[in-house]
């Protein structure tokens, strides 16, 4: 029989990314939670509103999710009357997307509650830090821009 060192759960690196992952998402989804909307509908807004990204595919690209999942947001957003899609050359589930006054104001009082997060969660780095960490989140995402889910 060999000597085997027991896997600590808390020394690994998945882990620990998912711990500090979760906390600034919970931090920021009880902030869009006072105005209304989830992170994704809030990616959604920052592609439209920040981005001029207006293309439904050209959104799920941006955010890193598949087409499904933003359908889904956009046809939530559109019943809260935070987007309005415009009619595409077969139907409008393709026509272009544009902010609402409503979605206008909820991303004008998001981008100050992402801020604030950002804020707090990079307190606790040095300047230094944050633009290695940074880097090195960057090495460790996907390259070739695949959706990732629960975003």
């Amino acid at each position: 029989m060999t000597d085997k060192t027991p896997y600590n759960l808390h020394e690994g690196l998945g882990y620990r990314l998912t711990l500090a992952a979760r906390m600034n998402q919970q931090k920021f989804d009880i902030r869009l939670s006072e105005i209304g909307i989830t992170r994704q509908m809030w990616c959604v807004l920052i592609a439209v509103g920040e981005q001029g990204i207006t293309l439904p595919t050209e959104i799920a690209a941006y955010i890193g999710i598949n087409r499904t999942s933003a359908s889904r947001s956009l046809r939530q957003m559109a019943q809260k009357g935070l987007v309005a899609r415009g009619n595409g050359t077969k139907d409008k589930r393709n026509g272009p997307i544009t902010l609402t006054d409503d979605g206008q104001r909820a991303l004008a009082a998001s981008l100050p509650m992402s801020a604030k997060v950002q804020d707090e969660m990079g307190q606790r780095l040095s300047a230094p830090e944050q633009a290695q960490l940074f880097e090195l989140l960057g090495k460790l995402l996907p390259r070739d821009g695949a959706p990732v889910s629960g975003i």
